[in-house]
């Protein structure tokens, strides 16, 4: 999993497998077009998803079909084999907090990202795996950079700081099942992605998860607003400043939009 040195590079790190796709896929899919590498960390193999006709799998059997279903998804989006942290489904926040804690530092030391991509501290639809993440990578990637943070048999990783924090948001792709379930307020709007290019790939991803059928979009309207509507973000770090709204995860020169009628349907969630 070494990095060339010729590629930006963006870290996203999520609760289950699908998390990535149906939130930020046609983002990873754009940025892995343009040459930057695309690393994926799986929290969990979300073997607590079992439903339907997977009713009589083990959840050990269920893990691993979960974790080739993530696999042929990230080949369909264009970005590197997933990494598993191997928490249990469910279990983020009382079995492995510590655990995850680590692991995201040294994955983040090890592949250096510019910017690193997860849940808000909303979790999207409030989750307890999603609101777990959300948390335990915010607390990696402040402390990635500290020399004490991990065991001395880690010394060779050296600290690294990443240079951005973007939480996703809700886009057309969120599933009606995933509506909100908490009180937790979703951070506001910085950053729209146009994935227009990319959606296609998206949905080719998407359809990955047959285990996860009861998520995929059926109603045509809602396939072409998949197709047609960008995704959504919330920059964390550098704290946004606003009004206008950025375009892109690691702008290089002027990509914002300022605010208009135009833009306030991309505003709603």
């Amino acid at each position: 999993m070494k990095p060339s040195n010729k590629s930006r590079r963006i870290l996203a790190v999520f609760a289950h497998p699908d998390d990535e796709t149906f939130l930020a896929g046609g983002t990873l899919a754009k940025y892995a077009a343009r040459g930057w590498g695309v690393f994926l960390l799986c929290a969990t193999h979300g073997e607590a998803g079992r439903r339907g006709e997977y009713d009589h799998l083990t959840p050990e059997q269920f893990a691993r079909l979960r974790q080739q279903e993530l696999e042929a998804a990230a080949h369909a989006l264009g970005i590197r084999r997933p990494l598993f942290l191997d928490c249990a489904d469910q279990q983020l926040a009382r079995d492995c907090w510590a655990s995850a804690t680590q692991e995201i530092i040294r994955a983040i030391r090890r592949i250096r990202p510019e910017v690193v991509v997860t849940f808000g501290p909303d979790g999207i639809s409030g989750h307890p795996d999603h609101v777990a993440i959300s948390q335990i990578v915010t607390t990696a990637f402040w402390t990635a950079d500290l020399t004490s943070v991990l065991p001395v048999e880690s010394s060779d990783l050296p600290p690294f700081a990443p240079s951005r924090l973007h939480y996703v948001l809700r886009s057309a792709s969120v599933p009606q099942c995933c509506e909100v379930k908490a009180s937790l307020e979703a951070p506001p709007l910085t950053t729209v992605i146009d994935i227009r290019n990319y959606s296609v790939r998206k949905l080719d991803a998407m359809r990955c998860y047959q285990s996860q059928k009861h998520l995929q979009p059926e109603d045509p309207s809602v396939v072409e607003s998949i197709l047609r509507e960008p995704e959504n973000f919330h920059r964390a770090v550098p704290a946004w400043q606003g009004p206008a709204v950025e375009r892109d995860l690691y702008p290089q020169s002027a990509s914002t939009l300022p605010p208009s009628n135009a833009a306030e349907p991309i505003l709603k969630r």
